[in-house]
């Protein structure tokens, strides 16, 4: 006998697939897991508008490729989708597919179909990064004089010394710095992976200075704490680290017009600085590859692409150190209430 009011099957695979599948069995990052329930979220939305379709009334099998491709095309008419983000809602889509056909074999079928929705061909946009006399430059203009100017500093520094992708900074923790000899710090990156990279003596030093200022070296249980935060001491944000690293990139092209800085500047240039970078000097890819914390090397390979000197350079020369030269320094049955809450 069917329970009037209870969760439908597709309600109970949606709250096990966000609460359970991809934090606990996928171990996806939280940025992740809210990306692919806002996907949901909005899909769900869409159905209520397109086949007045309550979502409390939505089972599995209502769940088709037709209906994933129609929200795909109003999304892209109504907001200008990209390509990029047109492919990670439907990765979202396949993902939960794939959980769905091992929960309910029924949904084989349309899961197929689903699966074999095709993706869009990317545009492949121009990277931006800074040139090592950019770089230099870059690092030069904080103020080592100043509590701010230092903690700026040591932000912009270990960006770039450790190629960390602006979620894995904001995320760093006391206790993952090492500052003895061999320096090393460990992020936690994509897929809850932690992968552990050196940092040059310089970069220790100045992240050692900032952790003096904060009192985060007199106090051992400190470790817990976020390393980078506000005054107020609030974990940084995306865009509060953004603001810090524009800031700064204004300054340094007024005072360095001789240099060739790129038009605007955001963490990931920083990022894929140091991975051009790393090339130039002639490490093997496929140690940068384990170095940024890529899952394949094709992702890595974009970097090739910059510039044929580059390529070039990496097997004639061996790229100079910039460390002589840069200064001192649960399951829930509403389904709509538990999509807002994980989307928030």
């Amino acid at each position: 006998m069917k329970v009037k009011n209870a969760p439908t099957d597709f309600a109970r695979c949606v709250s096990r697939f966000l609460t359970s599948h991809l934090p606990g069995e996928r171990n996806l990052s939280p940025q992740t897991i809210k990306s692919y329930s806002l996907a949901l979220k909005m899909y769900i939305e869409y159905l209520c508008v397109s086949v007045a379709m309550k979502p409390e009334h939505i089972e599995l099998k209502d769940i088709t490729s037709d209906s994933i491709k129609g929200f795909l095309t109003s999304m892209g008419e109504s907001k200008c989708l990209s390509p990029s983000t047109h492919n990670q809602r439907l990765s979202a889509f396949k993902s939960f597919a794939r959980y769905a056909i091992l929960e309910h074999p029924t949904f084989l079928q349309n899961g197929q179909r689903i699966l074999a929705i095709s993706s869009k061909r990317s545009i492949m946009h121009e990277i931006v990064y800074l040139e090592k006399e950019a770089m230099k430059a870059l690092l030069a203009v904080p103020d080592q004089t100043s509590d701010r100017g230092r903690r700026d500093l040591a932000i912009m520094a270990m960006l770039y010394d450790t190629g960390a992708r602006i979620q894995e900074l904001i995320d760093l923790k006391v206790k993952n710095i090492r500052l003895a000899k061999p320096e090393t710090v460990s992020l936690l990156g994509k897929g809850r992976k932690m992968r552990t990279v050196p940092i040059m003596t310089e970069t220790a030093k100045i992240v050692e200075s900032y952790m003096h200022d904060r009192g985060f070296l007199e106090q051992p249980a400190c470790g817990e704490l976020y390393l980078f935060n506000s005054t107020n001491r609030a974990q940084f944000t995306r865009p509060g680290i953004s603001k810090i690293l524009k800031r700064y990139f204004e300054i340094a092209k007024v005072v360095n017009p001789a240099i060739t800085f790129p038009e605007n500047i955001h963490p990931h240039a920083i990022r894929a600085s140091r991975a051009i970078h790393l090339l130039e000097s002639g490490i093997n890819i496929i140690a940068i590859r384990d170095f940024l914390g890529h899952t394949s090397v094709a992702t890595t390979q974009v970097y090739l692409r910059v510039n044929t000197k580059a390529k070039q350079d990496a097997i004639t020369r061996a790229y100079p150190s910039l460390a002589n030269e840069v200064p001192a320094w649960r399951e829930n049955n509403d389904l709509m209430a538990l999509l807002k809450e994980l989307c928030t």
